[in-house]
């Protein structure tokens, strides 16, 4: 690579500023060019080198300031060292910022979700003025987020409390609840408020919810292995591809709820309410279904005993 360039030349050689160039001068990241006898300044192939140094840098995220702390010291392993630990340092922040990204992306989501939920239920403002009506509406997005936060924390506080051995979680109120994905064995929530709540995933085999009161919430190939849901009410509750094998659901009230592609086999759905339930591709082979209510129920492709 030639020698010997201007400043105008080795700015645009590396997509820099003149300005720029005079800055790592400055900070002492490059060293001072030779004049020419007309006062040029004249940059050296040493220069060209620190410069490609530079950018290979910025590109593991590196600041200014640490690679002249990086080019400050005088052996090759404490060098290489103090990089790495530079660009562990790097993606560490990264990673917290996409994480802090992540939860402003929720936070806004709930917000706007809020915001066109009361703007449907709203209509037009009834107050005078623009401010009035925006006031009013950010004050109830505020309380509705406050609320939101309320259920969250029980929903935290119940998963700390079985993961300690608590098991008891009678008549606990949990409406609209996210526990997706959630290992909540051997439990008992009989007589628990769970309307709403998401429990995709959920495994609760052997988990009684006795008289609990389930209307629209989500199951969805969640594991009910011998749960007990006797006279629990699962109204439009939507427990698709759900394993039910050996449950309990004696007196259930699954009026209108999903359970396509449910497992049901040796499920005792005694006296169970189902009018007008989608049991499209369920299994219900061996299941014990006397008394009940299938009034208006989809049994496309459903298994039943020959």
């Amino acid at each position: 690579m030639t020698s010997d360039l201007l400043i105008g030349e080795i700015a645009k050689q590396f997509g820099l500023s003149t300005q720029a160039i005079r800055y790592y001068e400055k900070l002492g990241l490059i060293e001072s060019p030779r004049r020419s006898d007309k006062g040029y300044r004249l940059y050296s192939s040493i220069t060209v080198e620190r410069l490609q140094l530079i950018q290979y840098a910025q590109k593991l995220g590196l600041s200014l300031n640490q690679i002249k702390e990086l080019l400050e010291f005088d052996n090759l392993q404490d060098s290489t060292i103090a990089l790495n630990k530079m660009v562990e340092n790097h993606l560490q922040h990264l990673e917290q910022q996409l994480k802090q990204i992540e939860l402003t992306t929720k936070e806004l989501s709930k917000r706007q979700q809020q915001l066109n939920q009361l703007i449907a239920n709203e209509g037009t403002c009834k107050y005078r003025t623009v401010d009035s009506c925006l006031l009013h509406l950010f004050r109830d997005i505020e309380a509705s987020l406050s609320v939101d936060n309320q259920i969250a924390n029980k929903a935290q506080q119940l998963l700390e409390l079985y993961s300690t051995g608590e098991r008891n979680f009678q008549a606990i109120e949990l409406i609209g609840a996210e526990l997706n994905g959630a290992f909540l064995c051997n439990a008992d929530f009989s007589h628990a408020e769970m309307m709403l709540a998401s429990l995709n995933e959920v495994s609760m085999e052997k988990t009684k919810l006795n008289r609990a009161y389930l209307s629209g919430a989500d199951f969805i190939d969640a594991y009910l292995h011998q749960a007990e849901l006797i006279n629990a009410n699962l109204v439009g509750a939507d427990l698709s591809g759900a394993n039910l094998t050996q449950a309990n659901l004696t007196g259930c009230n699954l009026g209108g709820a999903n359970l396509s592609n449910a497992d049901l086999s040796n499920a005792n759905l005694t006296e169970a309410v189902l009018i007008g339930a989608n049991l499209e591709g369920a299994n219900l082979e061996r299941a014990i279904i006397l008394g009940c209510n299938f009034q208006e129920a989809n049994f496309k492709d459903t298994i039943l005993d020959n």
